[in-house]
């Protein structure tokens, strides 16, 4: 931004000095702006990222408008190309944009957006994979990211000025039909219209292909980005434990995303083409209405025609902001009870054996009816907020229409006004109003943009707090320690809301001595193999793994993602990390040979298998890991005694350098552990642990 800002001034100090003596010169203003522009410019070199790539492009447009104005100057321009050059005027609205953009960076809502968009622009990974030589232009997604909202910008501001080159070509065009010259008709139509005709649908076009690639990039870089975040460091788990857990994060991740890229996309580069219509269609209008008398009187008012459409539209502002601003409020609700009314068929059809079993089809009618009931009283209340807004807004919009010819109508029948000017009149008051009405226009827009907006935040912030908990001291600290045992050193468990309830001074699960670790409901023995596991945030201590080594825990329930049988039993290594070989002896080992030639059917496994053979499958998985240390916390609880045998002979068997450590209360278990552990509760409520194989640890 600084050496844009140096190449800014220079240009200016030189447009100036080029102008100077010449009777066709750019106006003073023009390079005056240039220098106003370059200190813009220095001052938001520390801005975003995002707002800096529209200021960059507006000091790029100074230029071009301003060096093409003074190439016209001096003749240098052909005459074909000569109504194709901006008026100059508009380098100086360039310089007004740059400036509003700077000054819209200080509001805390936009720095929230650019806090949300500013990553994507940083980012130095390569991307574009899906885009052939396109995608892979840039050398980082971040660059490419930055070329392309400058290019989407480009367009905007081109088709600006086609826009402005319409405008002159209705006030020449109806003038030559006005006065019946058939020449000067059949010059605009050819050599005015046609060229800029093919501009138009050039630019269009070319608009339409970046913005919407770039779009895919964004989402799938931010996609990525944040179910990344919320994966890593077990994130979704503690802000599930904490209580921080937004609510449907997959809504977040899926929907809100992509609202959130659409509408920031739309909204900044529409509000952007609005301000550069608005300032470039006042100049043409207040030109137009510069000697125009209040109506009534003979008191003149210069302009008078952009200070009713600047009334019109501020009172039309205000009141649509009356009239709809609960829709904030009920569009983030809106968001929230569809999320939730999907999760609850999403989970039913999760449980749909359960909910069968039980006979729960009314229950689950009536929940489901209680939370569809949410989603459609709030649609209604939306709908009747909606139905104000627009008829507020239609009735607003079409009164505007007639209010240019009602000034303009008695100066052209007085003959100081021609019917081109009339027409052209009529246009630039109809731009002028559209882009100071377009917060009325787009108010529904910005209510739901404020909706997602405050959900991403919400998620981030929940994320926030969840990453951080467990890393700030005292927590339970996961270290590597040359000693050939699972080593747990003044371990102390808590809750979430802080109380305590397991405490271990220490206690050594060594390698090659199966445990069994016991203890009634509630003594905190799941929460323990969490802690050993790495996942517990909370408590303090000290948990030692051997250097090298891995450990594996199982849940009581497993997880079987979605996909192909193959690809559920590698979990959670990646697809093809182990040969088909492999994974058909480890479901033969485990009791499920029916399935060693279904490998690659598709099917919703969580709930195709039983619950022991899901419990079979869990192990099979441990089978192909080979971990160092395995946690089973009851694994195999959901199996009779007879196959949990079988299961715990071929870990015997599989896995002979593996160490079992396992939650269970069936006595049959202690029959494949050498040592059992048994945490009790003690007076004060905490669990402490006993081994039978030694005399018991002291109380910490």
């Amino acid at each position: 931004m600084k050496l844009i800002a140096i190449v800014v001034g220079a240009m200016s100090a030189a447009f100036l000095a080029l102008s100077q003596g010449q009777a066709n010169g750019l106006p003073l203003f023009v390079p005056v702006s240039g220098f106003v522009l370059a200190a813009i410019l220095w001052l938001a070199r520390d801005i975003s990222i995002f707002l800096r790539i529209f200021m960059g492009m507006y000091a790029l447009g100074y230029l071009l408008i301003a060096g093409a104005n003074t190439l016209a100057s001096y003749g240098l321009v052909p005459q074909t190309l000569g109504a194709l050059v901006p008026p100059a005027f508009m380098a100086t609205a360039s310089v007004s944009f740059a400036g509003l953009v700077f000054g819209v960076s200080f509001i805390p809502v936009v720095r929230t957006i650019t806090d949300l968009a500013d990553p994507y622009f940083y980012s130095v990974r390569s991307g574009g994979e899906n885009f052939s030589w396109f995608g892979r232009l840039f050398r980082s997604e971040g660059r490419a990211a930055v070329a392309m909202v400058a290019a989407i910008i480009a367009t905007n501001f081109v088709q600006v000025g086609l826009n402005i080159k319409f405008n002159l070509w209705y006030r020449d065009l109806f003038d030559a039909l006005q006065n019946k010259n058939a020449d000067a008709f059949w010059y605009q139509i050819w050599w005015v219209f046609i060229p800029l005709l093919v501009f138009w649908i050039i630019f269009q076009l070319l608009d339409f292909t970046i913005d919407t690639i770039f779009r895919i990039r964004w989402r799938q870089w931010l996609t990525e980005s944040y179910f990344s975040r919320w994966l890593d460091r077990s994130t979704h788990y503690k802000m599930g434990v904490a209580g921080q857990n937004a609510d449907n994060p997959d809504q977040r991740i899926s929907v809100d995303v992509a609202s959130f890229i659409s509408s920031t996309m739309t909204l900044s580069t529409q509000m952007m083409a609005q301000l550069a219509t608005l300032v470039s269609f006042t100049v043409l209008l207040w030109g137009l209405s510069e000697g125009f008398t209040f109506p009534g009187t003979a008191v003149v008012i210069p302009g008078l025609l952009v200070w009713i459409a600047v009334a019109y539209s501020l009172v039309g502002t205000i009141l649509t902001h009356l009239i709809g601003r609960p829709l904030i409020r009920l569009d983030f609700l809106q968001e929230k009870f569809e999320a939730n009314f999907r999760f609850s068929l999403a989970r039913l059809r999760e449980y749909g054996e359960q909910v069968a079993l039980l006979r729960g089809a009314d229950a689950e009618k009536a929940n489901l009816r209680g939370g569809f009931a949410q989603v459609i009283t709030n649609v209604i209340d939306i709908l009747k907020r909606r139905l104000k807004i627009e008829g507020f807004r239609f009735s607003w919009q079409q009164m505007s229409v007639a209010f240019p010819y009602l000034f303009m109508g008695p100066y052209f029948f007085l003959e100081r006004i021609t019917l081109g000017q009339l027409q052209q009149g009529a246009q630039a008051f109809g731009q002028v109003n559209a882009s100071l009405s377009f917060f009325i226009s787009a108010y529904t827009t910005l209510a739901a943009y404020k909706a997602t907006i405050d959900r991403l935040v919400t998620f981030e912030d929940a994320m926030g707090r969840a990453e951080v908990i467990g890393t700030v001291p005292p927590h339970i600290e996961r270290k590597t320690a040359p000693e050939n045992a699972l080593a747990i050193r003044d371990l102390r468990i808590d809750l979430p809301h802080g109380a305590r309830i397991v405490e271990i001074d220490r206690l050594d699960l060594r390698a090659g001595e199966p445990v069994l670790v016991n203890g009634p409901s509630g003594s905190g023995k799941s929460t323990l193999f969490r802690a050993l596991a790495g996942i517990w945030p909370y408590g303090s201590g000290e948990v030692d793994v051997p250097e090298g080594r891995s450990v594996m825990l199982l849940p009581q329930r497993p997880y079987i993602p979605q996909g192909n049988l193959r690809d559920a039993i590698s979990y959670p290594a990646v697809a093809g990390a182990y040969d088909d070989a492999a994974i058909k002896a480890a479901l033969i080992a485990v009791g499920l040979p029916a399935l060693v030639n279904r490998l690659d059917d598709d099917d919703s496994w969580g709930q195709r298998l039983s619950g022991g053979e899901q419990q079979r499958l869990a192990i099979a998985r441990a089978l192909l890991a080979k971990p160092d240390w395995l946690l089973l916390d009851e694994a195999s609880s959901a199996l009779d005694e007879k196959s949990e045998r079988v299961i715990y002979e071929a870990i015997a068997a599989a896995l002979p350098g593996t160490t079992i450590v396992s939650i269970g209360h069936r006595s049959t278990l202690a029959a494949f552990h050498d040592r059992r552990v048994d945490l009790q509760p003690m007076d004060d409520g905490v669990s402490r642990p006993v081994d039978l194989a030694r005399e018991p640890v002291p109380a910490g």
